[in-house]
């Protein structure tokens, strides 16, 4: 039984014990057993997972077969794979080079670097990493040569003051502490430094419509979600200003994710041959684009992307 794994812990941005139940739910990502729990805190509004599993237990979670752990890209792929796999990537790496054309970039949770390679495809940026599954790591500093430290954020150290930039896609939301977390993002960035993260969208209409079976909650893998509200004070309070939202890359194959996970609990031949097809599959992207298109213009998407710079105290 999981749930005797399970520990009960405070809000982590006010420290608060008092909460309200959201929702109950399984493991819809790789259906492996257990119930677990998302609650607001009656406080500050942070959504969180509690009690929850501590990363000993919780690494059964993320199997080889995780979403996070494809394998790079071969050169052997078709240019049309080659171009619908790198086109999320693309314009993540085209994002940081907006804000930082080059310098030290530090990229937390890298998964199998799917983003770095897209990077080094440029040349700007002298690249580190950080990821704590110490095989993916591993695999990535292998084929990719870029120094990845196979350990979790929390344990990282190093000077102030270090990188010009920090990513964090899809990652901030996995972590048991993300208040020290971007406490630490804050000290290792120069003046000026640029912090880009992806986060699952609290406000998008996804979660309105998909409800408890929404792709942002993925129990038991995502530890918090993050209202507006709550989070913008918080970077605020640290040091960051907040110089844009957006929704970048992503929303295709969030909405098949919302799909698959809807069913899982419900029976649809149409939902099933969708999801069967993927998000590469060319008449849903062309049906999709538009209306996820004006989504994301909106700031509604799915997912929302933060561009936040360390103020420089004088």
């Amino acid at each position: 039984m999981i749930e005797k794994y399970l520990k009960h812990y405070p809000c982590d941005f006010c420290g608060s014990i008092e909460y309200i139940v959201l929702f109950q739910g399984k493991d819809l990502m790789e259906q492996l057993p257990g119930e677990f729990q998302m609650v607001s805190c009656n406080s500050c509004g942070l959504i969180r997972q509690n009690p929850r599993l501590e990363w000993v237990d919780l690494e059964k979670y993320y199997p080889p077969s995780h979403g996070s752990y494809k394998p790079l890209l071969p050169n052997s792929s078709s240019m049309i794979e080659r171009v619908v796999s790198r086109y999320g990537h693309w314009k993540r790496v085209n994002l940081v080079n907006k804000y930082v054309p080059s310098g030290d970039w530090l990229e937390v949770g890298c998964g199998s670097g799917l983003i770095l390679q897209e990077a080094l495809f440029r040349n700007n940026w002298r690249l580190k990493a950080i990821e704590p599954n110490q095989q993916v790591a591993k695999y990535v500093q292998d084929n990719l040569n870029i120094p990845v430290m196979p350990i979790p954020f929390e344990e990282y150290t190093a000077e102030v003051e270090s990188f010009d930039v920090i990513t964090m896609w899809d990652v901030l939301e996995h972590l048991p502490d993300p208040a020290n977390a971007l406490q630490k993002v804050n000290r290792l960035l120069r003046n000026d430094g640029v912090f880009i993260f992806q986060i699952p969208n609290y406000e998008s209409w996804n979660r309105k419509i998909f409800k408890n079976v929404w792709n942002g909650y993925d129990l038991p893998r995502h530890l918090y979600l993050f209202p507006k509200k709550p989070l913008h004070k918080l970077l605020t309070d640290l040091g960051f200003c907040i110089i844009k939202q957006t929704c970048v890359a992503g929303s295709h194959g969030a909405l098949i994710l919302d799909l698959t996970f809807w069913l899982r609990v419900n029976n649809s031949k149409i939902v099933e041959k969708i999801v069967a097809k993927g998000p590469e599959f060319i008449p849903f992207r062309l049906l999709t684009s538009i209306p996820l298109w004006i989504t994301d213009k909106l700031g509604l998407g799915s997912n929302i992307t933060i561009i936040a710079q360390k103020i420089v105290e004088k």
